[in-house]
């Protein structure tokens, strides 16, 4: 196999040279460009990407870490970094993690020890955060944020979307609002109930208790939590799930039931719901920037890469949308 060591001798020139001309051809000579091209035509040599990093130190490549494969947010948010990675020359390994602190960290040691230019990480883990912070690699978070951790980052408003749709329930007449939360120390989960509960208190509603469910994000834990709360003799009347996964198994659950969206209960969605094109009638959602979102994180972590010296920080916090469709009652 040809070699750029092979190239550089053959052309009569040093391998830095021949790694500039791959790299950043502008700054070589027209001159020992063309003699250089001459001699890859000849060879057919084809540049590996190691050879490439020679000089810049990059592999153009960054790493993404995901939680979850399965949920369509995270889906529509790593096919819009992809486009903009690929437009810009980068390669992405996609790591899934399916919220297993375990497999996270083994991930981050694995695109640490393959020299990735950086990392973009929705993590599972303040620890595994705690680890980039003492390595030498790039990383921004993305969508969770960690309390006392001071990083680059690029999220949604996850409390004033959680206000947004509360108080629209709220001024349609429901005091009864059950809430199907995530875990409680995920940082978009805490940052949603805090801003259900700041709507709630502005409109001085106590917040029933057995109304709040944590259901881990999970699509089968929503669908037994529905079961339970339509059994109810006070039954909420209406259904506030924290994300897309757990809006959908709410649906099965009230289908199984022969329950009327909304003419019996109120169904408002955090995340678009996988499916929901089909689903009838339109469910009423809270909608994050996802193309934006994607753009902000990726283009952030090529400046960083292209410009390692740099002190500017990232802190993007983007608003999400109130969509309004037919599956919320006014019940005044």
């Amino acid at each position: 196999m040809v070699t750029i060591f092979d190239v550089a001798r053959k052309a009569q020139v040093s391998v830095i040279t021949v790694s500039r001309l791959l790299n950043n051809p502008e700054i070589v000579s027209p001159h020992t460009a063309k003699k250089i091209f001459q001699v890859i035509d000849k060879l057919n040599y084809q540049p590996s990407q190691v050879a490439r990093s020679l000089v810049s130190k990059r592999t153009n490549t960054i790493g993404v870490i995901m939680p979850d494969i399965k949920n369509t947010f995270f889906n529509s948010w790593f096919s819009s970094i992809e486009d903009y990675a690929s437009d810009h020359e980068f390669n992405l390994v996609l790591c899934n993690t399916e919220e297993d602190p375990v497999k996270e960290m083994k991930y981050i040691k694995l695109l640490h020890s393959q020299r990735v230019d950086g990392a973009i990480i929705a993590p599972t883990s303040k620890e595994s955060v705690e680890y980039l912070l003492k390595s030498n690699m790039r990383f921004i978070l993305f969508d969770r944020l960690y309390k006392g951790i001071k990083t680059n980052y690029v999220t949604a408003d996850h409390y004033q979307g959680a206000y947004d749709g509360t108080e629209y329930l709220i001024k349609l007449g429901h005091r009864r609002i059950a809430i199907l939360r995530g875990p409680d120390i995920l940082y978009p989960d805490i940052k949603r109930y805090l801003g259900f509960a700041g709507a709630m208190k502005k409109y001085h509603l106590a917040i029933d208790k057995e109304l709040v469910l944590n259901c881990e994000f999970n699509e089968e834990k929503a669908y037994e939590a529905t079961k339970q709360l339509l059994q109810k003799k006070n039954k909420p009347t209406a259904i506030f799930p924290f994300n897309g996964l757990m809006s959908k198994g709410v649906i099965k659950a009230i289908q199984k039931m022969n329950i009327s969206i909304p003419d019996d209960i109120s169904l408002l969605s955090f995340d678009e719901i996988p499916g929901s094109d089909i689903f009838k009638p339109a469910v009423t959602h809270i909608i994050q920037p996802i193309n934006a979102l994607g753009r902000g994180v990726i283009s952030a972590m090529i400046n960083m890469i292209k410009n390692p010296d740099s002190l500017i920080k990232t802190r993007i916090l983007l608003k999400p949308k109130l969509v309004i469709g037919d599956s919320c009652k006014c019940i005044q």
